[in-house]
């Protein structure tokens, strides 16, 4: 297999001039030559005017103006990485913090299992449900099949073709773009065959209470409202949903998938 570079696009504010630094001080430290991408602002006149519309998503979210522009900057990034014409391409946005590990990563699409739409670089600290084999494993880290929810989207690796895909049926995204990628709930999940490195060579700086000494690293998004009874679309979806449940767990119980806390190491 050829080793191809994976390009490295951030989403930066060109008011979050602190947070490019930190973004530029990591690559400076690690040799990675980030792509700046000018983020979609939230106060931009069209975002604030599709918020106030907002109405409840799939998922029960009601989009706030800076969830609508944190989607928009990640789709900006999905067409850059269409029209570059390069297999994979990873997106970065700029609270991310970055382990040694992640030059290599980035130095080639080896390590990708075929078929891979995406590949999740992060980790929110928390259990996902992953398979228990590695389809590969690189820089003695597990590349493991993700099954189950695992928010954020600080950091991951998509494929061109998935882009394409996502273009399109994410015109008019009515939730966060972490939950439509990341959450079982999304009906774009079951599609996307995922992955999920482990230990991640990422981490989003509050995480590791960075925001508390670096004031520009804490979030400036404004929170979405959450109906908490819009977990279901319908009677179809619930019946559904409980079925692939059951499923899950039986995988579960014989050995093929785990729910595992997916650790982050600066190494």
């Amino acid at each position: 297999m050829a080793h191809r570079m994976i390009k490295a696009y951030v989403i930066n504010l060109d008011r979050d001039r602190e947070r490019w630094a930190h973004v530029e001080r990591q690559g400076q430290q690690l040799g990675i030559a980030w792509t700046r991408v000018v983020a979609v602002d939230k106060l931009e006149e069209a975002i604030a005017q599709r918020a106030a519309g907002a109405r409840p998503g799939a998922l029960g979210f009601i989009m706030s103006a800076g969830a609508i522009a944190c989607f928009e900057s990640h789709r900006k990034v999905w067409r850059l990485i269409v029209d570059s014409g390069d297999e994979y391409g990873a997106v970065f946005e700029d609270d991310v913090v970055c382990s040694q590990a992640l030059p290599a990563f980035l130095s080639s699409t080896d390590w990708l299992p075929g078929g891979c739409d995406v590949a999740k670089l992060e980790t929110f600290l928390v259990k996902a449900t992953v398979s228990t084999t590695p389809a590969t494993t690189y820089m003695q880290r597990k590349v493991l099949r993700l099954y189950g929810r695992h928010l954020g989207a600080c950091a991951y690796v998509i494929s061109r073709q998935t882009a394409a895909r996502l273009l399109p049926l994410t015109e008019t995204p009515a939730d966060p773009v972490d939950e439509v990628l990341f959450n079982a709930q999304s009906m774009l999940f079951p599609p996307l065959t995922l992955y999920q490195v482990d230990p991640a060579p990422c981490i989003q700086g509050m995480l590791l209470e960075m925001d508390q000494d670096h004031e520009y690293l804490k979030s400036s998004n404004d929170r979405n409202a959450k109906l908490a009874n819009k977990r279901y679309r319908n009677t179809a979806h619930y019946l559904t949903r409980k079925v692939v449940r059951l499923w899950g767990k039986l995988l579960e119980a014989f050995g093929h998938r785990e729910r595992r806390r997916i650790e982050f190491t600066p190494d």
